[in-house]
């Protein structure tokens, strides 16, 4: 009877974490519920309620890059070090290993996967918590239909303190594909513009300040199955060299997106329901951002 015991212990973790029952971490399985319509996380959190001083806005479209990795190949527009494992053996010597995108779980072959190295909560424990964990947890990507695994998010995307301020980082990552809740998008491309709002706090004016990052026409592989995509851009080629003095200190993040354009073809926006009531809307066609996992690897946090 004990050792039945020790193996429910093993094997629960493994069945708390799987890609499809994320539901099973939440009272009530809230955002979980199987019908695209009502997936939507909506929340802002209180972040739309902070005081704003100063705005600084960036078009950062021209050094974002989106790509879905194939197994043993590199991210395009990460450096080849941000991929890199870096450790030292038994006997102490330096050595190092690829870390593989498709990997989302620790493996013996070598070292660990992108995600499971390079996410929030294995750099700070504080990210642990709450619904929105599921975007940092490393699992970058996930195979099949369900929709509803991650982050889905309608045009008017979603708002969230971070749980510490925000001291260093050098780019900023998104797992993500795009969904519609009808036929005939199979492995398409969705045209959207996607907005990142950071929120550096000023504690000399007791304010904050907005920082926007605008991408456009980021080109989103959609209704993929699963398979995400990652799309990233470095500080440094959106602020230039003094980059660091426009993200520390951030406290939350904002993040939302219009919708141009499915494979080439203008959106008819009077058959996709509108940004506040999609939610509600069950005759018309719905398409979401299904994000899987937000990243900013190798940060600081105090």
């Amino acid at each position: 009877m004990r050792n039945k015991k020790a193996l429910v212990f093993v094997l629960l973790p493994l069945f708390l974490s799987s890609c499809s029952k994320t539901n099973e971490l939440y009272t009530g399985g809230a955002y979980d519920t199987g019908n695209f319509e009502t997936n939507y996380y909506l929340e802002h959190n209180n972040v739309d309620k902070l005081k704003i001083g100063n705005v600084i806005t960036k078009d950062a479209s021209s050094v974002t890059h989106i790509s879905n990795p194939s197994r043993n190949s590199f991210i395009e527009g990460l450096n080849p070090t941000d991929q890199t494992y870096f450790y030292k053996d038994k006997n102490g010597n330096e050595q190092s290993s690829f870390l593989e995108w498709n990997d989302d779980i620790p493996h013996d072959d070598f070292g660990f996967g992108y995600g499971p190295t390079k996410n929030l909560i294995s750099i700070d424990n504080s990210f642990a918590y709450g619904f929105l964990s599921r975007l940092y947890d490393g699992r970058v990507r996930c195979d099949g239909y369900y929709a509803e695994s991650r982050v889905q998010i309608n045009k008017t995307g979603f708002s969230t303190f971070f749980p510490k301020e925000l001291k260093q980082a050098t780019y900023f990552g998104l797992s993500l594909r795009g969904q519609t809740s009808c036929e005939g998008f199979e492995y398409s491309l969705a045209d959207i513009n996607l907005n990142i709002k950071f929120y550096k706090h000023n504690v000399l004016k007791e304010e904050n300040d907005l920082i926007e990052i605008n991408i456009n026409n980021l080109q989103v592989p959609s209704n993929t199955h699963g398979a995400s995509s990652l799309m990233l851009f470095y500080f440094i080629d959106v602020f230039g060299l003094e980059y660091q003095k426009y993200i520390e200190d951030i406290i939350a993040i904002s993040i939302d997106f219009s919708l141009n354009s499915i494979n080439g073809s203008s959106v008819d926006f009077s058959k996709y329901g509108t940004p506040v009531d999609d939610k509600d809307d069950q005759n018309n066609p719905h398409f979401a951002l299904m994000l899987y996992e937000m990243m900013l690897p190798d940060s600081i946090w105090n």
